[in-house]
């Protein structure tokens, strides 16, 4: 059964932890660039299924790895604070083992005794190529999309958002997803009017009017507390609906809106194409 709630009271809710979230004042050393804490957020459902898209995920994950690592290692790595981890986003049913590549790929220098720093690093950056391909073996659990339940991003990101934000960091949080919100079992979405927590409502919007109904009946997706603080990326969007060529114009549309109500200040959006022009983009944006 569906479960619906007021649009009005969930509002009032999160701008209240906006607020508090938006008091916060940061304070950098002057002339000395603040650390690094990148986030990667893994979409490992079926559009794991496509060719060679996993494989251009972990190129985005190796890319953004060696920004970190020269930034790590441009000052004394004794003294560095920089913090790099993939996050994988839980998935009903499935049966890869998410701490397991949690845990092998976070690397916090902040948390890393000062004689350990160089040997820990070292030997994150030699593994972490080891360590995707691994990954990329394990997540392909099924052949038909049907074995994959969908990752609720809405639910992972009110739950961990606040997480992504470390204080006195330069804060990325890279969600790496087609842009869907979507699951084999609708009974899983919430409702407040006309504001989900899938991206459902996309097939009641067709024709060039679209955005204007989307408009008029505040279509969207329900609002969650996200710090203005981190940038936030959104790679890899690509449209499921081959007869729709307003598809991933309306994807990024509805997350724009969410992310803007949501209380995120700075967000880019990339679509999906080959692994090298995204990685292009990514690393203009960092």
């Amino acid at each position: 059964m569906k479960t619906t709630l007021s649009f009005s009271a969930i509002t009032t809710i999160f701008l209240t932890v906006l607020f508090f979230s938006a008091s916060i004042v940061y304070a950098f050393e002057p002339g000395k660039k603040p650390p690094l804490n990148y986030n990667i957020i893994l979409d490992l459902s079926d559009r794991v299924l496509q060719d060679h898209q996993v494989q251009k995920d972990m190129l985005l994950i190796e890319e953004m790895f060696k920004v970190f690592e020269i930034q790590a290692r441009r000052g004394l790595i004794l003294t560095s604070k920089d913090r790099f981890s993939v996050k994988i986003i839980p998935q009903k049913g499935s049966p890869l083992d998410v701490n397991y590549y949690e845990n092998k790929l976070q690397l916090y220098l902040d948390e890393v005794a000062v004689k350990d720093k160089n040997t820990t690093i070292s030997k994150f950056s030699s593994t972490l190529q080891s360590t995707l391909q691994e990954l990329v073996n394990a997540c392909k659990y099924g052949e038909t999309n049907g074995a994959y339940f969908g990752v609720d991003i809405w639910s992972y990101l009110y739950n961990n958002g606040i997480s992504f934000e470390k204080l006195g960091y330069n804060n990325v949080a890279v969600i790496i997803t087609d842009g869907y919100f979507d699951f084999e079992n609708r009974s899983h979405v919430l409702k407040a009017e006309n504001r989900f927590t899938s991206t459902q409502f996309l097939k009641q919007l067709k024709g060039f009017d679209w955005m204007s109904i989307a408009q008029e009946k505040d279509y969207g997706l329900i609002p969650i507390a996200l710090s203005r603080h981190v940038n936030w990326i959104v790679s890899g969007i690509e449209s499921k609906n081959s007869q729709d060529i307003l598809q991933t114009k309306k994807i990024t549309y509805f997350w724009e809106k969410w992310l803007k109500e949501s209380g995120a200040k700075n967000y880019h959006f990339i679509l999906n194409s080959s692994g090298r022009q995204m990685s292009s983009q990514l690393l203009a944006i960092l």
